[in-house]
């Protein structure tokens, strides 16, 4: 993906799993009629920011990562038919449904989920970017051992 396309991805992304939650639980502050205290307040930007941002970015990202699999490979400097595919698509859809789990606001759950998103994507964006360099190094040897040494973790 060419840097131009790589930001446009990103910029799109921003918006539909932080601004658009964002946007929403704003205009229903705005116009809701029992939405008063600070409380609820907080409520409804963390019901939406789940909801869309952990849960739909989750779901989605597993739709990609295992339907689409080939293309979201290309996206991101993967050979295509790479094995972390699957992988990474089902660790999406437990973020997604810890996301939509940690709507519901039990105790300790919200604080569970943020964590979990957290360490993930600190961890993706780290290999993703060795993966990357390794393709354009010409050094996927490199690649190919650590997809080996994910296969002996399972």
């Amino acid at each position: 993906m060419s840097g131009e396309h790589e930001l446009s991805f990103v910029i799109i992304r921003l918006f539909i799993y932080t601004i658009l939650p964002l946007l929403i639980a704003c205009s229903l502050i705005v116009v809701g009629k029992n939405i008063f205290t600070r409380e609820r307040k907080l409520e409804t930007f963390l019901v939406y920011l789940f909801s869309l941002g952990v849960a739909g970015s989750g779901i989605g990202g597993f739709f990609g990562h295992f339907f689409i699999s080939d293309l979201v490979a290309e996206s991101i400097g993967w050979p295509v038919g790479s094995p972390f595919q699957p992988e990474v698509g089902f660790a999406n859809l437990a973020l997604g449904a810890l996301g939509l789990v940690a709507t519901a606001g039990c105790n300790g759950f919200r604080e569970a989920t943020v964590i979990a998103v957290r360490v993930f994507a600190i961890g993706a964006r780290k290999f993703v970017a060795e993966c990357k360099q390794s393709a354009q190094t010409g050094t996927l040897d490199q690649l190919s051992r650590c997809e080996s040494a994910s296969r002996t973790d399972l």
